[in-house]
Formats: structure tokens, C-alpha cells, sequence
């Protein structure tokens, strides 16, 4: 069956070598199903009188159901063979945008010609041909993206007789006859700085927006009027829709969006973004606001972005304002995985140390002060209270906490521990870990740590995963060695994600 309408095309070129590859497979076993399936019915046709019983052991039924459906007799394996059968220049065109519309491919005109053997085109090769022929170049293919550029996972298998209309969902499906592809997006935060678009675009244009918070309500509203030049993504026009987050935040929760103004590329937004959360919470937080163009099966372009640091803005200021959109760029490490700061001192008395053959043993005073700007796991504070034990010995007794700072964003601690039996030369062995926790009503969840040691990453001759400290760490930790006596200072940035013990 022909696939007539050029509309009705597919645009498969975000898929991937493995991804084609699984096509392929499916549309084989497609075939090899098929030609039993006709044997099987010969069969029948040669055994079975009775038309009605002919009708349902043979399927023929299903035919004539296919003819009545809203979206036509086409099927979908139809639809990806024809899609992928449809007429291009030549191969390496093909490897470069396969599947994309002539209009769609940057510096491609139509009527250039190629040195290629025709015998690549794909019109002259079957869809399973091409296919094979495809996974098995060495030409690089285009990362798979979903609506930000994020990693897309990709599940063929035999599936459905419809073909559901792609949405602005978190999740989406498209299932062809015998071809299901599911589309499931990771994590927000990796959209903001990953580079898997399949082009790039050059970032210009402005956004018009301002920020009020309501301190009654407690919430924070970004109000986003418009934005005007914004870069042509496709047809020279784009799809914007802005997106925002509140940094570090990068879950779902956290992310908010305007609608899609189509074929625009001046749009006006009239849309206020909302987040209950307290005006303290708001000083350790970063507003993040993008603009994206919505193309065609979730393959969205960055088209810029701006970036204010609220701990420094000027509340007063609510009237709206223009903002250059910028390119992105990475943040630090320490940005990206950091819940927050643990502000503490520690020193170390040697044996003998203040005198009088006092203390016994050598010993390893840690005072935990406070901590600063900590990002809670959703909207609201922090219950927060401080964990810390001495590496190797991580057994329950060696273990000291803080109390609980009940609805802090910024709790002090005061807390003084103090670990004895040290000689100098375990310094270098051991790790000091802390950890900050929130303390839920059923459970307790981890906002970050900090180790402090040599970082060598063995303790005693053996091999260990937790001497892992940072440089930032390290350095502090040869601090205190080299200053016995003296009580040494330091902020810390806490780790989001400690290596497992």
C-alpha cells in the first residue's frame, strides 16, 4: 500500500545506529510473519467453506476495519518503510539527515548533484537494504534528543494499529503497526547543559520578563511578557515556549513552561510562572529561564537563556525588563551537585599536647558551626541535623550527630565532637565524613557530605572507595595536619552524591 501524502512521513533521523538496527530486525520478522501468515490462509481457503468462519480465522475482517479508521488505510509499518524509502540525493546525504525533509537540511539545495554511485539512493533499495546498510557505515550519528536535547530510550517491538498524536507530555509514544517507539525523557536538569541536539543553533534575540514575590501567598512569580529576534529554527520561523527552573532544583517538580506560540518570532507570552516556597529558600537558588523551539517529535532547539543569581538581586525591582538571551554554558561541578555549605573548624592535639602529659592520646576535635544555603529535596525548609564518623571505623559507637535544627535554610549547630586514640601518622589514613541530613516525619533524607583526607585512595595499604576527597578538601585536611594546636576554619561545599563506603 502507497503512502501518497508527504505529511504522513516520519522524520526517523533522531534514532541511532542500534535503534535502526532494532527497525530493521522488526521489519524483517514483519515479513517472514506476513508470508506464513499467506501460506496459512492458503491453507484455509482449500479446507474452510463457510465464508463468515473463512472471514474471521483468516483476518479479514481486520481489512475491513482498517478501511473505516479516521487516520486510513495506510498502516504503520507502510508509513516507516515509505519514510524511510523516500527520495533523497544520495548516500551521504542520507547519512548526515536521514529522514529529514529537503527543508529541513542546513546548506542542502536541491538541486546540487553528487558524485555518489546512484546505486546508494535510497529509492532504489529496499527499506530493510538501506537500513542494513545504514547501522553498518561508519558515519556518526546524530544523538538521539528528546524536547531539550536530553537522552531518548528507544523499546522496539510488536505493537498497535494507531498512530497517537505527539504531545507536550513527559512521556510519549508512537506505536506503528509493528513498530512501538517509546520515548521517556531523564532527568530536566541535563537539558540545560547537554549538547545533543542534532544542530546547533546561533543564539540571539531578547526576553522581556519581571519577578515579584508575595510575601502573604509566600510566592515567587515570574512574569513573562514576550521576546523578540529570536533565531529561525525551521523555515525562518520557530515554535518558542520558555521553560524555568530555580536552581539547583532539576526535577520535574521544579520545572515550569509557557505555552507554544507557533510561527513566531516575536511571541508574546502574557504568562506568570508560580512556586510556593519561602522567601529564605530563595537566597541559595539561581533563576533559570530558557527559550526553546518546539519541533517535531520532540526534537527542540535552544535558543538561549538568561541566568540571575537571587541571593544578589534587588527585590524592588518588579517593573519588566529586557534581557539578552546568552548561549549556555556548563556550571561548575560544585554548583551541579552541591545542596548547600557546611561551615566547621577542626584541630588536632597531639599526645602530650597541652602538657603535662595530657591528653592520654592524640586527639581530633571537630567543631560543626553551621550551614549555609541548603537546598531542600521539595518546596519548604529544612530540618536539618549533621552526621560524621572517622573512616575506617564506621561502626554505630563511632558515630556522633548534631540536634535537629527544626525550619532552617541556614540552621547553626554549635556542635563539638571530639575523637581520641590518634597518633599523627593516622591522619593520613583516615577519612572525616559528615553528612547533612533532613529529618522527615517517617524517614530521614541526605542533602550532601564532605571527606576530608589525603584523597589517596587507600587507607592502611588497602584500596578504599571513600578516600575521595576533593582538591578543595584535600587541602584543608593538610591543613590541619600541619598545624597541630590550632583550630583551622573552612566552608565546604556538600556534596550531593558521596562515592558508596
Amino acid at each position: 500500500m502507497e503512502v501518497e501524502e508527504s505529511k504522513d512521513l516520519l522524520d526517523l533521523s533522531f534514532l541511532t545506529g542500534e535503534e535502526q538496527q532494532a527497525i530493521t530486525q522488526v521489519l524483517q520478522r514483519d515479513t517472514e510473519l506476513k508470508e506464513k501468515d499467506e501460506q496459512r490462509i492458503k491453507k484455509l481457503r482449500s479446507s474452510v467453506t463457510d465464508q463468515r468462519i473463512l472471514k474471521r480465522l483468516s483476518g479479514e475482517w481486520f481489512c475491513d476495519v482498517r478501511a473505516i479508521r479516521p487516520w486510513g488505510k495506510v498502516g504503520g509499518v507502510d508509513i516507516v518503510r515509505a519514510s524511510i524509502r523516500k527520495k533523497k540525493k544520495t548516500r551521504g546525504e542520507w547519512d548526515q539527515n536521514w529522514g529529514l525533509d529537503d527543508k529541513e537540511v542546513n546548506g542542502v539545495n536541491e538541486s546540487e548533484e553528487s558524485d555518489e554511485d546512484d546505486r546508494w539512493k535510497p529509492e532504489t533499495r529496499s527499506a530493510d537494504e538501506y537500513l542494513q546498510h545504514k547501522v553498518s557505515s561508519d558515519v556518526q550519528d546524530d544523538e538521539s534528543s528528546n524536547e531539550d536535547g536530553e537522552d531518548v530510550k528507544t523499546d522496539v517491538s510488536l505493537g498497535h494499529h494507531r498512530i497517537p498524536s505527539v504531545g507536550d507530555q513527559d512521556m510519549e509514544e508512537i506505536n506503528l503497526s509493528s513498530v512501538t517507539v517509546t520515548v521517556g525523557l531523564s532527568g530536566s536538569m541535563m537539558s540545560l547543559f547537554s549538547a545533543g541536539e542534532v544542530r546547533s543553533l546561533e543564539v540571539r534575540g531578547w526576553i522581556q520578563f519581571s519577578i515579584q514575590y508575595d510575601p502573604p501567598k509566600k510566592e515567587l512569580r515570574i512574569l513573562v511578557i514576550q521576546c523578540r529576534d529570536l533565531t529561525a529554527a525551521h523555515n525562518q520561523t520557530s515554535n518558542p515556549y520558555v521553560k524555568c527552573y530555580l536552581l539547583p532544583d532539576k526535577s520535574s517538580q521544579g520545572k515550569r513552561k509557557t505555552k507554544v506560540k507557533k510561527k513566531s518570532l516575536d511571541p508574546l507570552f502574557n504568562e506568570t510562572l508560580k512556586y510556593k516556597l519561602e522567601r529564605s529558600e530563595l537566597q541559595s537558588r539561581f533563576l533559570n529561564l530558557s527559550v526553546w523551539h518546539r519541533g517535531s517529535l520532540g526534537r527542540n532547539l535552544f535558543l538561549g537563556e538568561v541566568e540571575l543569581d537571587f541571593a544578589s538581586w534587588d527585590w524592588s525591582k518588579t517593573q519588566h525588563a529586557w534581557y539578552h538571551l546568552q548561549p549556555r554554558t556548563p556550571l561548575s561541578p560544585d554548583f551541579l551537585y552541591s545542596r548547600g555549605k557546611l561551615n566547621l573548624a577542626c584541630k588536632f592535639i597531639p599526645q602530650g599536647g597541652d602538657g603535662l602529659g595530657l591528653p592520654p592520646s592524640g586527639e581530633l576535635h571537630i567543631w560543626v558551626k553551621e550551614a549555609q544555603q541548603l537546598v531542600p529535596h521539595k518546596a519548604g525548609n529544612v530540618s536539618a541535623y549533621v552526621k560524621c564518623c572517622v573512616l575506617p571505623d564506621d561502626s554505630p559507637t563511632s558515630i556522633q550527630r548534631t540536634r535537629v535544627i527544626p525550619h532552617s535554610l541556614q540552621p547553626t549547630f554549635n556542635h563539638t565532637m571530639v575523637y581520641d586514640g590518634f597518633r599523627v601518622e593516622d591522619l593520613t589514613e583516615a577519612c572525616v565524613e559528615f553528612t547533612v541530613w533532613d529529618q522527615g516525619t517517617l524517614s530521614s533524607k541526605p542533602l550532601g557530605g564532605i571527606r576530608l583526607s589525603t584523597g589517596k585512595g587507600s587507607s592502611y595499604t588497602l584500596p578504599v572507595s571513600w578516600m575521595d576527597s576533593t582538591e578543595q578538601e584535600k587541602n584543608y585536611w593538610e591543613s590541619v595536619i600541619n598545624r597541630p594546636g590550632e583550630w583551622v576554619e573552612v566552608t565546604l561545599p556538600l556534596r550531593q552524591n558521596l562515592t558508596p563506603r
